[in-house]
């Protein structure tokens, strides 16, 4: 979950700041690896209390469509 967070994230800022380009590519990959590490900690630290929360907003959720 953490890759795909810090690969989505890092990719769709650096596209609408620079566009597709190859400078696009360059800052992307910078980008990667600062944030690769900070989203698996804040995953590591607050991930188990996220899952928590959406499981419970899911299920209300569907309950409130019954």
């Amino acid at each position: 979950m953490s890759s795909f967070m810090s690969m989505a994230l890092s990719g769709v800022f650096s596209l609408l700041e620079f566009g597709i380009s190859w400078l696009w590519l360059q800052v992307w990959g910078q980008s990667i690896l600062i944030a690769l590490p900070i989203a698996f900690s804040l995953d590591m630290i607050f991930g188990d209390k996220l899952r928590f929360l959406s499981d419970k907003l899911a299920d209300k959720a569907a309950s409130a469509r019954l």
